[in-house]
């Protein structure tokens, strides 16, 4: 699979990278993208012959497995823009571009009377064009077959750097030295399946986090994320975190609707979810957040709350109840700093309270009283 493969064109070769408008128009939306960057590196080997051309080096030039770049090949064929030959053993030796412009032989001797105008598809080909993707889709899925490596193919692989990191990572977290036997799963996972170091590290540990560590689980495990379009890290995760309780607690508690939590949100929930916080200590954190009216900052002040907890050694609902009520014995209600602070209010001395003021005997009241009364004055 990794011989030398001619490449040649049916017409003269090009002086430099061109895509026409009629495969933009009419091939993107029907072919999967691995499929679309093989076609790509093949146009651009066109003028330069020093290029290497081989299923190896597609692989790594276009960031996908030997497997997809064989399928690619095999697609681009039968949609008539490749003629792919192969040697005694079955691997790829030659390819030739049958039409360099982008138009597929059979599409020029259909479409000759009536060519294809750009950005027009009738009903009946929009049709035709939905049920080829689900067939192509369903296609892909039933061709992910576990091959069966050779020892030698083995030591190629840990000769890469990546891979042989990768292998000291899983035997730390397995406890032991991975077998020939051992090593099919992470090879089948890193050559054919294209998936990176650091998801297949992810994958493990969600594994063995789920006391799940059989090789049939883990490889049941990364096909199923394989056919649900997992392809990095970050769709891993929010593939994960989206069937978690704690997903659903948050986005209830947040009144998130019509959207999924984004990456730095999904920190968050990872790290409460590692960290071993409760769905009832999650919830309350976040109901707390939003009686505190933090707006945007829901997520870093319930975690804020979360992580106090944690530095007292709250783990359950109860202790959370004690320690509020702690709280509120050693800080009674009283007023608030400021008004304590607050300097006494001076009464300005007005026109009447500059009056001077005097002083009454009983006597004097009862001789005012009399003299009152009798009509007297003073």
């Amino acid at each position: 699979m990794n011989g030398r493969i001619n490449l040649s064109c049916g017409k003269e070769a090009m002086t430099s990278t061109s895509i026409s408008d009629y495969f933009i128009d009419n091939c993107l939306a029907a072919a999967h993208g691995s499929f679309v960057k093989v076609y790509l590196y093949l146009i651009r080997c066109l003028h330069d012959t020093s290029m290497p051309i081989s299923v190896e080096e597609m692989s790594n030039r276009v960031g996908e497995s030997e497997n997809d770049v064989i399928k690619a090949l095999k697609y681009w064929e039968k949609e008539g823009f490749l003629r792919v030959s192969y040697d005694a053993d079955g691997d790829v030796r030659d390819i030739r571009i049958e039409n360099s412009d982008g138009f597929p032989v059979r599409d020029k001797v259909l479409t000759v009377s009536e060519p294809p105008v750009r950005g027009t598809r009738t009903a009946s080909r929009v049709t035709q064009i939905k049920s080829c993707i689900k067939e192509e889709s369903e296609s892909q899925e039933a061709e992910i077959i576990v091959p069966t490596y050779t020892p030698s193919q083995i030591s190629r692989f840990k000769e890469l750097d990546d891979f042989s990191q990768l292998i000291d990572t899983l035997e730390q977290k397995l406890g032991k030295t991975m077998t020939v036997k051992m090593l099919q799963l992470p090879s089948f996972l890193y050559e054919s399946l294209g998936f990176t170091p650091e998801l297949i590290e992810y994958l493990y540990d969600y594994c063995i986090n789920a006391g799940k560590t059989s090789d049939r689980y883990i490889e049941k495990t990364a096909i199923e994320w394989k056919k649900s379009g997992i392809f990095d890290l970050d769709s891993a995760r929010m593939h994960v975190m989206t069937r978690t309780e704690e997903y659903s607690t948050v986005i209830n508690s947040f009144g998130i609707v019509g959207r999924r939590l984004g990456s730095s949100e999904l920190e968050y929930l990872s790290r409460w979810h590692d960290s071993g916080f409760s769905i009832e200590l999650i919830r309350e954190a976040c109901d707390r957040s939003v009686l505190k009216g933090t707006g945007g900052k829901q997520f870093s002040y319930a975690d804020s709350i979360l992580k106090n907890w944690m530095q007292k050694g709250i783990t359950t609902i109860e202790e959370v109840r004690n320690d509020d009520a702690s709280f509120r014995q050693s800080n009674p209600v009283r007023k608030s700093v400021n008004e304590q602070n607050a300097p006494k209010r001076q009464v300005s001395k007005g026109r009447f309270t500059n009056f001077p003021q005097r002083n009454y005997s009983n006597s004097d009241l009862a001789e005012f009283e009399r003299r009152k009364l009798s009509g007297k004055k003073d």
